[in-house]
């Protein structure tokens, strides 16, 4: 069976999140942790990295991710926003360094309509900067698919490939959305579907760069380059597209994180976790 985990509540201390993830059964956890709909990165003293060092260890050091703020935009006109945004996720990664993080989920932003041959380059030179002034053998950045709105970077494979090609750095991986590739008309929602999917992302990307599986239904239909999130089974994707990526004997090893609404609409809970389970066990 796959790990399976979510996305949980960091407020208070990175340290309490592994409490937080062990109350609902997640064995793969991923936290934003900086609000993320503001600037900034980690800044951790002493003692909370101590804090949290002992946190994990009292949890077994299980896999954990951070998840970028929101407004990082590599592929930007703007240098300024360009540079924040470089500066921004240098210090995601240095901070993933410090406390073992396995790795740093982002989203690389928005061309605005200048296309992704003008700004392929650019997005590459960011990430080379960010990836120099980091560990090399340490933390991970990892690209996430998008849904491929206002020229978004990262909706097509093609688009993913190309910037890991164009960083040439092996610490470049990739974070895959089930729903952002479901609004980006990569379709799951049968078995045949997701093994075809599946088939396509390993010829143009290499399943050996995926390191961990966003799993989240689409309230939105295929195609619709609409970001909407659902709870397992309650969106277009279902309940037996899930059950298929989860049984792939292909993504075996790779963590499957819940981004979902939860039955509260407060995020994953126990109840998201207990349905992402009995599809793994069925």
């Amino acid at each position: 069976m796959p790990i399976l985990g979510a996305h949980v509540e960091a407020s208070g201390g990175l340290h309490l999140a592994f409490a937080r993830a062990a109350a609902m059964g997640a064995e793969v956890l991923q936290v934003h942790p900086t609000p993320p709909h503001y600037w900034g990165s980690p800044r951790l003293d002493e003692e909370r990295v101590e804090r949290f060092r002992e946190a994990a260890a009292r949890a077994g050091c299980p896999p954990f991710f951070f998840h970028a703020v929101y407004l990082i935009n590599l592929a930007s006109a703007d240098p300024m926003l360009r540079q924040r945004s470089e500066s921004t996720l240098a210090g995601y990664l240095a901070t993933a360094d410090l406390l073992g993080i396995d790795g740093v989920i982002f989203h690389t932003g928005s061309h605005k309509g200048a296309g992704f041959d003008a700004v392929l380059p650019v997005i590459a030179g960011h990430l080379s900067r960010v990836l120099e002034r980091a560990d090399p053998r340490r933390a991970r950045l990892l690209i996430e698919n998008n849904a491929g709105a206002g020229g978004c970077v990262g909706a097509r494979f093609e688009e993913l490939r190309a910037m890991i090609d164009a960083v040439g750095d092996p610490r470049v991986g990739t974070c895959f959305d089930t729903c952002h590739a479901f609004a980006s008309g990569y379709d799951l929602r049968t078995p045949e579907a997701v093994a075809a999917t599946l088939d396509e992302w390993d010829r143009v990307v290499g399943l050996e760069r995926l390191e961990v599986i966003h799993c989240n239904d689409s309230q939105a239909g295929l195609g619709s380059n609409r970001d909407r999130h659902a709870n397992l089974g309650q969106g277009q994707i279902g309940e037996e597209g899930f059950r298929a990526l989860l049984h792939d004997p292909r993504l075996a090893k790779v963590p499957f994180i819940l981004e979902v609404p939860g039955l509260a609409g407060k995020g994953p809970d126990a109840a998201s976790l207990e349905a992402l389970r009995r599809l793994a066990a069925s």
